[in-house]
């Protein structure tokens, strides 16, 4: 049976990742739980996107025959946090904190999903006067999504220092969210934001922007992969294997569905990373020193 739970304590911040490394050992290697608790992407974790993870929830259940628990989360470092501390044992990551996740928490990457419709789109407000990227200054506001966000964060900094602009001297927050983040340019509170190009499309279409009052000012080219099934150190070789096998290499429609809508899932091995190492030394970002 699939369940759902807030994580008692999975968000950002110094105090908590220091808790979670003091007040949990890890659990032994080659483990097999009586319950796979599975992260969802931070800022999602609402009522309908939980409905939406259920399917793949169900996918991994199957194929493991054991029970599956979405675990509602605060931010991806958080997540990295979390698993390395066995609080949570696998989870669905966009491929940047997946490659952190990689480097610092030793997780296992067992499926990449491929050829998703998805980039990275800078949205603006019509009144705050920025037409394209060169109007963006320090005066401007801009909200990202989670610093360990691929689309909400790494790719669009990546897109805004390529046009020329001062990532440096930007005046930036932290929504939280893809749909919190384009509300705040909604409402005002923000001049522009970095969202994933599959948000706007549903919330012009739910209603939710504007168009009128919210614009397009740039996109990012195509992002490689999209969706990242990740174990944690320790688990059961068996559990990956079973998870890898009924997603590497499959054509059923459900799956490419939960997958982010993709054309192909692979072995994250042969999946090239390339683009997101690559925005990681662009941008200064030491994969190997983010501890």
């Amino acid at each position: 049976m699939i369940r759902s739970r807030k994580a008692a304590g999975v968000a950002a911040g110094a105090a908590f990742a220091a808790a979670l490394l003091a007040g949990c050992s890890g659990a032994s290697a080659n483990e097999t739980p009586d319950v796979l608790k599975l992260g969802v992407p931070p800022g999602e974790a609402d009522a309908e996107y939980l409905e939406m993870l259920e399917p793949l929830a169900g996918i991994i259940e199957e194929a493991t025959g054991i029970p599956v628990e979405l675990t509602e989360t605060g931010d991806y470092l958080g997540i990295v946090e979390a698993m390395r501390s066995d609080l949570i044992d696998m989870a669905i990551f966009s491929p940047f904190p997946a490659v952190l996740a990689q480097k610092v928490a030793d997780v296992e990457l067992i499926a990449a999903a491929t050829g998703a419709p998805y980039s990275s789109l800078i949205i603006c407000s019509t009144a705050s006067g920025v037409e394209e990227l060169a109007d963006i200054t320090a005066d401007t506001t801009i909200a990202f999504v989670d610093p360990g966000s691929t689309s909400g964060n790494f790719i669009p900094k990546l897109v805004l220092k390529e046009a020329g602009v001062d990532i440096d001297g930007l005046t930036e927050t932290y929504a939280g969210g893809h749909d919190t983040a384009a509300l705040a340019v909604m409402q005002g509170s923000a001049d522009c934001a970095a969202v994933a190009s599959q948000l706007w499309d549903y919330m012009v279409e739910a209603g939710a922007l504007d168009e009128t009052l919210v614009t397009k000012v740039a996109e990012s080219d195509p992002i490689p992969i999209s969706t990242v099934v990740v174990g944690r150190e320790g688990l059961s070789e068996e559990i990956y294997q079973q998870v890898a096998d009924v997603f590497v290499g499959s054509t059923e429609a459900d799956v490419l569905q939960v997958m982010g809508g993709a054309t192909e899932v692979i072995d994250p091995d042969d999946a090239d990373w390339t683009i997101f190492e690559d925005a990681a030394k662009e941008l200064g970002v030491n994969l190997e020193d983010v501890e």
